[in-house]
């Protein structure tokens, strides 16, 4: 019987012109395994196309072939399989992917969300890894391509962004063997850390700064808000959320943070983070989002004030629960 990995590189070897979708407000783990995959296709001879209808964030720009993104392709695009890359469903290619196409061209889907929903022919979907950047390592070694400087420094961007510089629950042993035989092969580690991570554009810090000034503490919960007045006066697109839920994580006291940022099309992104052994994706599911245990987002429609109270009570019961848990045990 085929292993899943074995169908991927199957699909993959079959294909000549894959397109190859990153989900939109791009992190570092979507570009850097898509990235991965692109240059892996490429020593094989094939002719990937990548496309996100977000441009890439300053801090990931550098990464080798990042100028190669698209942000839309025409409905009649010439290609033979889409790759659906750290995405947990159709919806989040932000419109890239089309419905004319199911059924039509096949569609493999790469990813690492508990919430996936497993709608590609082919869906190379595990929960239990710290990033789909650990997928990708397997799908390029399974396809015999050797890991190049390039690539793992593609992969080490994914990896770090995902663990937070390897900080979160999911940083196991097996990651910090991944990471350290991505450095072996000449993967770019520490630049990966001061340009990816450590690198705050001009812009972010302003925007921090805006949201920090609405910082507030909760008991063991902590949030800011970043209304749209403020944003637009800061010429901050809404693509860009500022990597305000991280910065926000940083808050010691805090056990699940939250950051709000008021859109143009008066909604509300919610970023949230915890701390090991409280649980967010479940609260961003409740809301129609997803994403990881101690990293999740959604949408929410505002007002903004009337948007932060409905996710504080969720929160708020989120945090009763593991506290009851706790005391049961």
């Amino acid at each position: 019987m085929m292993t899943v990995l074995t169908k991927t590189t199957a699909i993959l070897l079959r294909s000549e012109r894959p397109l190859l979708i990153a989900h939109p407000r791009p992190d570092g783990d979507a570009i850097g395994s898509t990235l991965a995959l692109r240059l892996a296709l490429l020593q094989l001879g094939r002719q990937p196309t990548v496309a996100c209808v977000h441009p890439l964030s300053s801090n990931l720009a550098y990464l080798p072939g990042a100028d190669a993104f698209v942000l839309d392709v025409p409905e009649e695009i010439d290609c033979d399989l889409v790759v659906a890359v750290d995405m947990s469903d159709l919806k989040r290619t932000g419109g890239i992917y089309r419905e004319s196409w199911l059924g039509r061209i096949p569609l493999l889907v790469i990813d690492h969300h508990e919430t996936n929903a497993q709608s590609g022919d082919v869906n190379l979907v595990d929960p239990h890894v710290a990033a789909t950047a650990v997928l990708m390592a397997d799908v390029i070694r399974a396809l015999g391509v050797p890991v190049s400087g390039d690539i793992a420094t593609c992969l080490l961007v994914g990896l770090l962004t995902d663990t937070r510089g390897l900080r979160t629950d999911s940083t196991t042993p097996a990651v910090l063997r991944l990471v350290s035989e991505l450095i072996e092969v000449g993967g770019d580690y520490l630049g990966a850390m001061r340009k990816t991570l450590d690198a705050v554009p001009y812009q972010t810090m302003r925007g921090w700064g805006e949201a920090l000034s609405h910082l507030q503490l909760e008991g063991s919960i902590g949030w800011a808000v970043m209304p749209l007045a403020e944003k637009q006066a800061l010429g901050i697109a809404d693509h860009d959320d500022l990597d305000l839920g991280d910065l926000l994580s940083r808050v010691a006291e805090a056990q699940i943070a939250a950051a709000f940022i008021e859109m143009s099309d008066a909604t509300v992104k919610v970023s949230l983070r915890s701390r090991q052994g409280y649980n967010v994706a479940g609260i961003a599911h409740a809301f129609g989002g997803g994403g990881h245990r101690q990293a999740s987002g959604f949408s929410i429609d505002g007002p903004l004030d009337q948007a932060v109270a409905h996710v504080l009570r969720a929160i708020r019961e989120t945090m009763t629960q593991h506290d009851q848990r706790c005391v049961d045990c």
